[in-house]
């Protein structure tokens, strides 16, 4: 087993040095600190007996991290902090931009500055990221199976093959799609409802899909294609209420009524859904930032506290 000498063999640096690193005291340049955790990393070092104290104590702060802001990124975020400030735990909000940003804060679970993270989108492959739960849980929104990482994720694929099979069963042959992006573990699921749909339905059109990597004006972009299309989707579904509401706006401002010219179908049931009476999803995203903290705070105080049993299921609103 490494051991603080090895760690400050390799980072060239006292046994002191690397001992400020591992508890958060006292200074130590940027440059020294990240010879320090990168030399930590590579010897997979697991601080003594002291540093396990000083972790033990906690600070009760966890880290939660997002890329951007979006309507259903504050909900999330909401949720989330108000459980754990019931908890008496503090949420240290990140905007990770880069992959550079994301090993910045994990790094401060290394070093016990933070107690746990929760990770909202990530940047770095997994294979880098698990590592680190050695030093403290990782939860994420995001979909993974992994023993290390948990998941609090809803599996889109059944829920989009209801919405389909709901659309067909009431008389549309022209459903068009609104994805984000391609990449994205969600929107893989909802292609594969997609081309699982097409199989049991080839007479349906589903040619009609736009993908869009950020939630801003994604809905009024659509909403103009919609409208330059020759024999346009009769029903659409999209992949955010907020994304949804925006469609709809657009193609009113432009004169189409809406649901006699396009039905609309959102997706996650937020106050957008809720305030324009808009048929979505419920994804139990209260449940799912509650069983993501619970998670966490099984690992950190090794309790067994129950999880949520999530049970998402389709809103219908007759007005869109």
């Amino acid at each position: 087993m490494a051991t603080i000498f090895d760690v400050a063999n390799l980072a060239q640096t006292s046994k002191s040095t690397v001992s400020r690193v591992v508890s958060g005291h006292g200074y130590v340049s940027a440059p020294v600190r990240k010879r320090v955790l990168a030399a930590m990393h590579q010897v997979n070092y697991i601080p003594n007996q002291l540093a396990r104290q000083l972790k033990a104590q906690r600070t009760k702060t966890i880290g939660f991290l997002v890329n951007e802001y979006a309507p259903v990124m504050g909900d999330l975020i909401n949720y989330f902090t108000q459980i754990a400030q019931s908890d008496g735990y503090r949420v240290n909000m990140y905007q990770t931009t880069n992959a550079a940003d994301e090993l910045h804060v994990l790094n401060q679970l290394m070093t016990h500055e933070l107690d746990a993270v929760y990770i909202a989108v990530r940047h770095n492959r997994w294979d880098k990221i698990e590592p680190y739960t050695k030093y403290g849980p990782i939860a994420t929104w995001q979909r993974i199976d992994s023993n290390e990482i948990y998941s609090s994720y809803i599996d889109h694929y059944p829920l989009y093959l209801q919405i389909l099979t709901y659309l067909v069963n009431q008389g549309y042959t022209r459903i068009g799609h609104v994805l984000n992006n391609k990449r994205a573990s969600n929107t893989q699921a909802r292609l594969h409802a997609i081309a699982a749909f097409k199989r049991k339905y080839p007479q349906i059109d589903q040619e009609w899909q736009q993908a869009h990597q950020h939630q801003q004006h994604a809905g009024e972009q659509a909403a103009l294609t919609w409208l330059q299309t020759p024999n346009p989707p009769q029903v659409v579904v999209l992949y955010a209420d907020y994304v949804a509401a925006e469609f709809i706006a657009t193609l009113r401002l432009h004169g189409k009524r809406v649901p006699e010219d396009c039905r609309v179908f959102g997706f996650d049931n937020s106050e957008f859904g809720r305030l324009m009476a808009i048929t979505t999803v419920d994804a139990q995203l209260q449940g799912q930032a509650q069983n993501a903290y619970t998670y966490l705070i099984n690992q950190i105080q090794q309790t067994s506290r129950p999880y949520q049993q999530l049970t998402p299921r389709l809103i219908f609103r007759s007005s869109c």
